[in-house]
């Protein structure tokens, strides 16, 4: 091979500054035309050559829509005649820049093969395979050449396979009108060199920069990982002979430590067995299941080393060329992260290792264990399963390495400096010796730390020079700008925080509690310093008992600090420290002590408590309800119990004011002193009642026995709350505020919570429903008064659920104003409630902007972090990484809302898509006929095929819908092993007493989620299947091609795993029978194109009488559901039953009608049509299941009928529950309405379902 040249570009600056300035000038006036017309490479235009022009040719091509063509020139330049000079030459380039061949891929037609430059040999990629090889499955893949990606990819794997139809185009960066080629071939983008000349990798800052807005605009984290690490390689292997060139290197090495940070957050924590002792020890599991469960997280693992270990190599560099502070301490930093990945990797390994090093694992004949294990070794780069082992080997020793250089180079900073040594320059130097076991050295290193005062009245008790010396001089923002790494000194309170915690490791409790008492004298309602003090002095590492000393002690210093600040504000946390060793004691009581004694004494500090600040704070009933709940458990319903309900009632009862105003007496009327004492009578009264309903609702059996002895009614509390509107007005609205809660609001919660509880005490629906009417009518009535209030929305949200008001329900969401991470953290109030009404598109839309948002700010992290890392925060910015690996990317409300757009996709209605349904009942209908999967989804048309290509497409990036297939693909078959974040704020219902509104459990959303991808697997296999299926020709079978036969043995696979989900997923009897009956049509479509036996023996008569087999089988399963179905319609009332039917239609029903759809065509296509039913046993027996399956469908249609006749429910007129008529038809009203919506949302599906199943009775 020819020597390198130098890499094209300008020969001069004074050439460079007057090709370049026109071309700047366009893309800055966003006049890309005018850029493509200037970068156009011709004879005459030799600057066309230029890295730097043809980095701005791919920036415009990209901006201009023709994303391909911008992919390609980046493949030009960075692969296209470059030798590295790393030493691994045997990696091949679409191995090492297979995230960018792969994206290439993507957007790859037929007509681009034509007009592709040679070298680049690009293939479409089948969507069977794309899904399969995503999704590790056990299969061969029909192309010898390797289909997994090199170790280290931050891609998926490669297919390597030609397909002979298109795979369809991507959205990001397809070629629209503007993409379209213009006789040009792709080899002409640029000037291709000299096929003797070879060059070195790009490492001009400036075009490395310019290269990299592309990348990041379609997401390559992974190729901008190789591509500046291969900068970086190459910078320093050779000496550097001008300052431009150092500066040059010193600006690629900085960016290439962010751009490697940034990768990181692109690994997310997703997959199953998050744990290490994940499927360990699981019987059940076979070897080639848990091989394949820890493939993806090993792919994670590597990736995460190689962008760690990269990212050290970086820093050290830098630190060598520099020998600034923050680069020794990047490299130090990066050497823990790296040591932190490397342990969890050699353990994943070590357990692969298990999993493959027997010889019965692998039999012969096994072909999954050999595919799995040809992924293996092919992910990770090495040529036998022994190689792990020594890989580990290797692995460990680094390990060792790695904290002892992270402490000589952190220590340098911190102890052999004179400059001023910051919070983040102490932290790493402190963290290099907790992790290598030296918590005593660490303590001595905390100790001699001189921090900032945490008190002003500290800072002037300090000696002046010395707090100088530790604080900095900030002049202004050009300070902190041009200060290299972090400017802010280590705090006196995080010093004491920190020596605390490691004291109490070290089992030093003395020290632990002298800590804990100085913070406490500084921060006496910091609650988190007196649980410390509690385990510091009282607990003294012992979970089951106390010490009476360190109790006594602990009790006088909360004595001490209440009475130093005597005169001031009441001081909450010492007050309630009395609460918390009260409750201690009576926990580890352990029989030694007399239990009623410490009833007596919890009983009485619960009582001053709440006496203390039950009329100043709001919070006080937080504050003792879980103590309350420790007295009902531990206490005789007569005894203590009694007594505090007694003195609740006692205390509500002298702080009632509904009868202490005048008639006509408004709050003007009032004095301000007059109006404080109200309003602090006010929170006594919400207080004692909320005392009394919360002993009440943990007295399971006579909570409303309770209730009526010891509460006031409904009419009452209703009444006071409107006594406080009265006296205590609010800002509203027309007054030009807002106020965001009235005084009064926690009355109309309360009255809520007891009618609801009243609702579910009840044994008959329609008295039920009168409760519910009543609680929504009163809290609209409430919402009236104060519009700002997001607790009674979210109680009336939860009130109108009930109800299946659906409508209603996203009307107040909306006014809620959720927005950026509250979607992800209250969204799971309405979701549910959406489906189970039938307003999907809705719900889509609502689960689309969930998704739209979790990939912002994927974005977002990234360039945040690296903000933080540059500016030496290097702690905050792992923070934000691991924020997003391990919160947002592994979201159970991501998971939720993919498998929701997935399900939900064919019942999109356009009208809705533009509205939310302001129209009301009639605005689908003016927007014209809607089919079933006229914009998304499978619908069991033509048009599947090409969705099913495209889908296979769009689940490659992480935040699309369609990735719900490969997070069911990458799962166990235990569920309870997936790894999702839970991340909704379940404490915005902390108002909930009585009654409280059930929400799933984490591990149902995620199995729900699952359910949605395994089905959408099918569907899109069965789909991809059929459309590889051949017709008979006279009497005998066809020719079965590798692509059919692969794709039936994919879908084979996938049923497989579908079938042992299926069985630990949790449902009930009718959604078990359509489940299963989904898995049978799947059977019949592959005995269909394949055959169920020998193929030398394979007849077109076997496999008629097998597939009549399957079907006669799958009859029985509809009809049972039909039957389990129907018995909820004579007992259940309409409400439940259009809620089910609304479940049941995304989740269950269209999927198999889409099934049923595809078996008919392959029928059809064997000559087994609908006509011939009479004639074809098989085509009878398919008849035969579709009518069943119609039966079903009218069954549905007759439940939402009866979901819409609801209607007022007796008379209201009598107000003695406090709640008026007008509200309560205001309710019944929006109920009505809401329910009414379905007719063109849910019956419109339905009866089209209908309609085409009434044709299989053709002659």
């Amino acid at each position: 091979m020819a020597p390198s040249a130098p890499r094209p570009g300008p020969p001069d600056p004074h050439t460079s500054s007057r090709t370049l300035h026109p071309l700047y000038a366009a893309l800055d006036a966003r006049n890309f035309t005018k850029a493509l017309k200037l970068t156009a490479p011709s004879a005459s235009n030799p600057a066309a050559g230029w890295d730097i022009v043809r980095a701005l040719r791919a920036h415009a091509l990209d901006r201009c829509g023709r994303g391909r063509e911008a992919l390609v020139l980046l493949w030009e330049i960075l692969v296209k005649g470059v030798v590295t000079e790393d030493g691994d030459k045997k990696r091949e380039a679409k191995e090492v820049w297979s995230e960018l061949y792969e994206r290439i891929v993507c957007l790859t037609d037929a007509a681009d093969l034509v007009s592709d430059a040679p070298g680049l040999d690009v293939r479409l990629w089948d969507a069977v395979e794309r899904l399969d090889v995503r999704a590790y499955a056990p299969i061969p893949l029909p192309k010898k050449e390797s289909p997994v990606a090199a170790a280290g990819s931050g891609s998926q794997p490669s297919l390597g396979k030609a397909s002979a139809k298109s795979s369809g185009k991507g959205k990001k960066g397809g070629k629209g009108k503007s993409g379209k080629k213009s006789g040009v071939s792709m080899s002409s983008a640029s000037i291709p060199p000299v096929a003797s000349v070879t060059y070195p990798p790009v490492t001009d800052e400036t075009v490395l920069a310019t290269l990299s807005v592309t990348l990041r605009s379609h997401g390559l984290s992974d190729t901008l990982s190789e591509m500046y690490s291969q900068a970086m390689n190459t910078l320093t292997s050779g000496k550097m002979s001008s300052n431009a060139e150092a500066e040059n290197c010193k600006s690629v090495l900085e960016e290439s430590v962010c751009v490697h940070f940034r990768a990181v957050c692109d690994c997310p924590d997703v997959g199953t067995v998050g744990e290490k002792e994940g499927i360990e020890g699981k019987a059940t599991a076979s070897r080639n299941e848990q091989l394949r469960a820890q493939l993806p997280r090993l792919q994670t693992l590597l990736n995460l080393a190689k962008y760690y270990d990269r990212m050290q190599t970086a820093s050290l560099q830098l630190a060598k060329l520099t020998s600034q502070p923050l680069h020794f301490q990047w490299t130090a930093v990066s050497s823990l992260w790296y040591r932190e990945t490397l342990q969890e990797l050699v353990w994943t390994l070590e357990k692969v290792q298990s999993l493959v090093s027997d010889d019965d694992a692998l039999a012969e004949g096994d072909a999954a264990a050999a595919q799995l294990r040809k992924y293996l070794l092919e992910m990770m780069g090495l040529s036998g399963v022994s190689d792990i082992a020594v890989h580990c080997q290797k692995l460990k020793q680094k390990m060792a390495l790695l904290p002892r250089l992270a402490e000589s180079l952190s220590s340098r900073m911190v102890l052999q400096t004179e400059r001023p040594v910051s919070e983040n320059d102490w932290d790493v130097y402190l963290e290099t010796l907790l992790v290598q076991g030296k918590k005593v050295e660490a303590l001595e290193v905390l100790k001699s730390i001189q921090g900032t005062p945490m008190t002003n009245s500290d800072a002037k008790s300090n000696d002046d020079t010395m707090t100088d010396q530790i604080m900095p001089q900030i002049d202004d923002e050009d300070t902190i700008e041009n200060h290299v790494g972090s400017i802010l000194p280590y705090t006196q309170r995080k010093k004491l925080e920190r020596l605390a915690q490691l004291s109490l490791e070290l089992g030093m409790y003395e020290e632990a509690e002298s800590h804990y008492r100085e913070l406490l004298v500084a921060f006496p309602d910091q609650w988190s310093y007196w649980l410390g003090l509690v385990d510091s002095c009282v607990l003294m590492g012992s979970s089951r008992e106390i010490s009476e000393e360190g109790w006594t002690r602990c009790k006088a210093i909360a004595q001490e600090i209440v009475e130093s600040g005597e005169g001031k504000h009441p001081l909450r946390g010492p007050r309630l420290m009395s609460l918390e060793l009260a409750s201690l004691r009576l926990r580890h009581n352990g029989g030694a002590t007399d239990k009623g004694g410490l009833l007596e004494l919890l009983r009485e500090e619960i009582a001053s408590y709440g006496e203390q600040f039950g009329p100043l704070a709001s919070c006080c009933f937080a504050d003792v309800r879980p103590y309350l709940a420790l007295l009902v458990q531990e206490a005789t319903p007569d005894g203590h119990t009694s007594k505090v309900l007694q003195w609740a009632k006692e205390l509500w009862s002298a702080n009632s004011q509904s009868s202490d105003v005048g008639v006509g007496s408004t709050g003007a009327d009032i004095s301000t002193n007059e109006s404080r004492e109200r309003r602090k009578k006010l929170r006594t009264y919400i207080f004692a009642v909320q005392v009394v309903h919360a002993i009440a609702a943990e007295s399971k059996g006579s909570t409303l026995e309770l209730l009526q002895s010891y509460a006031p009614s409904t009419s009452q509390i209703a009444t006071e709350w409107r006594t406080s509107l009265s006296f205590l007005p609010g800002v509203a609205p027309k007054d030009g505020g807002q106020k965001e809660v009235l005084p009064g609001d926690e009355i109309v919660l309360l009255t809520s919570q007891h009618l609801q509880f009243q609702a579910a005490s009840e044994s008959s629906s329609d008295s039920a429903t009168q409760f519910l009417l009543r609680a929504a009518g009163l809290l609209e009535e409430a919402m009236d008064h104060s519009p700002y209030n997001p607790h009674l929305k979210i109680a009336a949200i939860g009130v109108y659920s009930q109800l299946n008001a659906a409508h209603r329900a996203l009307a107040i969401y909306q006014d809620m104003g959720v927005k950026q991470i509250q979607q992800d953290s209250c969204s799971y109030l309405i979701l549910p409630t959406l489906i189970r009404g039938g307003l999907y598109t809705s719900a889509i839309k609502l689960s689309s902007s969930l998704l739209r948002f979790h990939g912002a700010t994927s974005k977002d992290i990234k360039e945040f972090a690296s903000k933080a890392l540059c500016n030496g925060y290097l702690f905050k910015a792992k923070e934000m990484v691991t924020f997003q690996r391990e919160k947002m990317a592994t979201s159970l409300q991501l998971l939720q809302c993919k498998g929701l757009v997935m399900d939900a996709a064919p019942l999109i209605l356009p009208a809705d898509l533009v509205s939310d349904i302001a129209g009301g009942a009639n605005q689908a209908s003016k927007a014209g006929p809607v089919s079933l999967g006229s914009e998304k989804g499978f619908n069991g048309s033509d048009e599947d095929l090409a969705r099913a290509e495209q889908i296979a497409i769009d689940a490659e990036t992480h935040v699309n819908a369609p990735a719900i297939i490969h997070a069911a693909a990458q799962s166990s078959a235990s569920i309870s092993d997936y790894v999702s974040s839970d991340n909704r704020d379940l404490t915005v219902n902390h108002f909930e007493i009585l009654h409280r509104n059930t929400h799933p459990t984490q591990q149902k959303v995620a199995s729900e989620a699952l359910r949605s991808g395994h089905m959408q697997s099918l569907l899109a296999r069965a789909i991809a299947a059929a459309g590889a299926a051949s017709n008979p020709k006279k009497g005998k079978i066809p020719k079965l091609s590798e692509e059919a036969r692969y794709r039936c043995q994919s879908l084979e696979e996938c049923l497989s795993r579908a079938k042992e989900f299926g069985q630990a997923l949790e449902m009930d009897d009718v959604e078990r029978a359509l489940w299963n009956a989904c898995c049978k049509l799947c059977e019949t479509v592959v005995v269909i194109i394949q055959g169920a036996g020998n193929d030398s023996t394979d007849t077109l008569a076997d496999r008629e009488a097998a597939v009549t087999s399957i079907i006669d089988a799958t009859t029985p399963l509809i009809k049972s559901a039909q039957t389990a179905f129907a018995p909820s319609t004579e007992q259940s009332d309409g409400a439940s039953l259009g809620a089910r039917t609304c479940q049941l239609l995304p989740d269950h029903v269209v999927p198999f009608y889409v099934l049923l759809e595809i078996t008919a065509k392959l029928f059809a296509l064997f000559g087994w049509g609908k006509r011939k039913r009479a004639t074809k046993a098989v085509a009878g027996a398919l008849a035969s299941l579709a009518f069943s399956f119609g039966d079903l469908v009218s069954d549905l249609l007759q439940a939402m009928d009866q979901y819409r006749s609801f209607g007022p429910l007796g008379s209201f007129a009598d107000e003695s529950i406090g709640v008026s008529a007008d509200s309560v038809q205001r309710v019944i009203r929006e109920v009505s309405s809401s329910r009414e919506l379905t007719e063109e949302r849910v019956d419109l599906f339905l009866v089209q379902m209908k309609a085409s199943l009434d044709t299989f009775d053709e002659q």
